[in-house]
């Protein structure tokens, strides 16, 4: 979901946004969620239906600016792979000026799928305007 949100987040805000969602523990070409699609496209209306999941390698966390985790677990994960990057290396929540995590609704309903969606919209837009 965040990659799609990035994308239509920046394009909102007039500014060009690449992004690479990655996972540290996935399936590679499994397909996102229906519930994922959905509350995406409610929320800004980005396509994400052909969206497939990809592992994260170094290559792409060397040519980042920002390396997003979505919980603070994570980000020790991270920080733990690829010491050298770790200025780039954060949290949506700290991304976006905040503290917390953002929890995965994998398997949850609808309704859990739109308030991560919406949480990480938040996160997305302060996190823009921070560090634009």
């Amino acid at each position: 979901m965040g990659e799609g949100i990035a994308r239509a987040v920046g394009r909102e805000l007039g500014i060009e946004v690449v992004t690479l969602s990655t996972g540290l523990f996935c399936v590679p070409g499994a397909k996102v969620s229906d519930e994922a699609v959905e509350a995406v496209r409610e929320l800004v209306g980005e396509d994400i239906s052909e969206h497939s999941s990809r592992p994260l390698k170094v290559d792409f966390v060397k040519a980042a600016d920002y390396v997003l985790a979505m919980t603070e677990d994570h980000k020790k994960i991270l920080l733990r792979q690829f010491p050298f990057d770790s200025k780039k290396i954060m949290t949506l929540a700290e991304f976006g000026g905040e503290v917390g995590d953002v929890e995965d609704p994998f398997g949850q309903s609808q309704e859990i799928y739109t308030k991560t969606a919406e949480q990480i919209v938040e996160y997305i837009r302060k996190g823009i305007e921070l560090h634009k």
